[in-house]
């Protein structure tokens, strides 16, 4: 299937507004901590005896957005499953309308904290949501193997999207300093997006996967057949093995799961291949997060002004800064996932990024804490600031959304990625939640953390890590020891002979009409899927 269909890469850009919600909303704070207006409404102190008090509101705005997101993501293991990956995506627009409301209005600091918490809870079933999270899991199930790191890639392209967004806004804003205007139009922009996707989400299709699980096989295969659709393939050849290949995989779970007597989520913690593809979904979520990624992003303009800037320059450079981030992203999407896999170049990522902190910390050590005003010296700290966003986007952060919705089954997908990503918010909280005063205590002997991190983590990438390029989402399986039903990407000449055989003899849906949305009328449907028995095909 080589040529890329546009209704289904026209539903994974619209889907990645979700992710410009995220982006956004995560980021915000590194431009609002540069607003003169912000400090002063709340009552502040930007230098003096209060500055404590103050670097303790900064971490915990911070810490409660991503402790918000680390809940919400655990509540999507159950909302997925139950609703669908749609539907969570649309609960958690809801949920982010409202935080991103109250924040804009927050007439005290209590009132500020709470709307943070609130918005984080929503953007964590945002990005948790679909089968990837809310948005990658569902970009996941709807691209085909090969083009599913570009597919999922446009998460990481919008999510950079939304992170360049507030420094653009944040520095025009920055220049209207006579009212609460300055901080608080930023934070009503965050309410654009998100808008736009819940009214559209009216109009996109449910995951082909999890209308299979739930019974509707009619739907689900009319929604592949149209997700999946290539002019140079009119027989729908392509869709009608992958179809197969879902429901006999899932008629295999199934069987399993019986077998093993699994009746409830926790049951599945006693599979160790689930509990290695948690390690390895949660970790490539933990491994991005100490690198100390959302540290060196929400904390820019305290980097900056460190380093002698001052002004609304330091906001311009995050929005600088992001753009690297977009470039890194598009590149990664579109040029490296799905042509050189994810692995080889995940390493690289954390490579670069100890090596940009090493240096940062060396720079920061001999000129910015001795007061130096060597203009060289500081600007060498900017360069490396900016050298570690090459390095993160275009190696790291599309990785990985597509590792952490790759490597879980059809059964637990949801559930893997709502604990994956719960890792990614738990960790965010506490880097994030103690940088302020720890750059205060220490300097830069804090990045040592999250260099001794890189370190360790290229060993375990190199170490467990799977390459999952150019594999279907049931053909994962095997990687983790697990059985494969059918297999149609990487199988050999007898296994295409075999799977032309039992095409032949399976019968699929007589759906008519358009593709399966949550506003459709559905017809009744048989709860069961249409299969040829695992001993015939033996």
């Amino acid at each position: 299937m080589g040529k890329r269909n546009g209704y289904a890469t026209g539903v994974s850009l619209f889907a990645a507004l979700g992710s410009v919600t995220y982006g956004y909303g995560a980021s915000i704070i590194a431009q609002t901590i540069g607003q003169p207006m912000w400090y002063q409404y709340f009552d502040l102190a930007q230098d003096g005896p209060g500055v404590a008090h103050t670097n303790v509101i900064t971490g915990l705005m911070n810490g409660l957005f991503s402790t918000g997101g680390a809940l919400g993501a655990l509540c999507t293991a159950w909302t997925t499953s139950a609703f669908g990956r749609l539907r969570t995506i649309q609960i958690a627009c809801v949920v982010c309308i409202i935080g991103g409301s109250l924040m804009t209005g927050s007439a005290n600091i209590a009132m500020f904290l709470a709307s943070r918490f609130i918005m984080g809870w929503g953007i964590g079933m945002m990005v948790s949501g679909a089968d990837e999270t809310s948005v990658p899991l569902y970009q996941s199930e709807l691209a085909t193997p090969t083009h599913r790191g570009r597919h999922v890639g446009f998460h990481g392209m919008a999510l950079a999207t939304g992170y360049a967004l507030t420094g653009f806004i944040g520095f025009g804003c920055y220049y209207h300093s006579g009212s609460s205007f300055q901080w608080r139009f930023p934070f009503a922009v965050q309410l654009l997006p998100v808008l736009i996707l819940l009214a559209g989400s009216a109009k996109l299709p449910e995951s082909p996967r999890w209308l299979l699980s739930k019974g509707r096989k009619e739907h689900a295969w009319r929604n592949l057949q149209r997700l999946h659709a290539n002019p140079e393939d009119p027989s729908d050849s392509f869709a009608r093995k992958e179809f197969y290949q879902m429901t006999q995989q899932f008629l295999l779970e199934q069987q399993r799961r019986d077998q093993l007597n699994v009746q409830h989520w926790w049951d599945f913690f006693k599979r160790r291949s689930f509990l290695h593809r948690v390690a390895i979904g949660m970790g490539s979520q933990l491994i991005n997060v100490s690198t100390g990624n959302l540290v060196v992003n929400n904390y820019q303009v305290s980097l900056y002004q460190r380093l002698g800037i001052q002004g609304g320059i330091p906001i311009l450079l995050i929005a600088f800064w992001n753009v690297v981030g977009m470039w890194g992203n598009t590149t990664s999407a579109f040029f490296i996932m799905d042509k050189y896999g994810r692995k080889g170049f995940y390493m690289l990522g954390i490579a670069g990024c100890g090596m940009s902190l090493i240096f940062e910390a060396a720079l920061t050590k001999y000129y910015v804490e001795t007061g130096s005003s060597n203009r060289v010296g500081l600007g060498f700290g900017v360069f490396f600031i900016f050298l570690y966003v090459v390095f993160y986007s275009s190696c790291m952060d599309n990785q990985q959304y597509v590792i952490c919705s790759e490597v879980f089954p059809m059964e637990t997908r949801g559930l893997g990625v709502a604990l994956s990503l719960f890792g990614q918010f738990a960790g965010t909280a506490l880097f994030v939640g103690v940088a302020p005063t720890s750059f205060a205590a220490i300097g830069w002997k804090f990045y040592l953390v999250f260099i001794c991190l890189c370190t360790i983590n290229i060993i375990i990438v190199w170490r467990f890590y799977p390459e999952t390029k150019g594999l279907s989402l049931e053909e994962i399986d095997e990687l983790f020891g697990d059985p494969v039903a059918v297999h149609l990407t990487d199988a050999n000449k007898d296994q295409m002979e075999e799977l032309e055989r039992q095409l032949r003899g399976f019968t699929l849906p007589n759906g008519s009409g358009g593709v399966e949305t949550p506003e459709s009328k559905t017809t009744p449907e048989k709860n069961e899927v249409e299969k040829i028995s695992f001993e015939e095909k033996k």
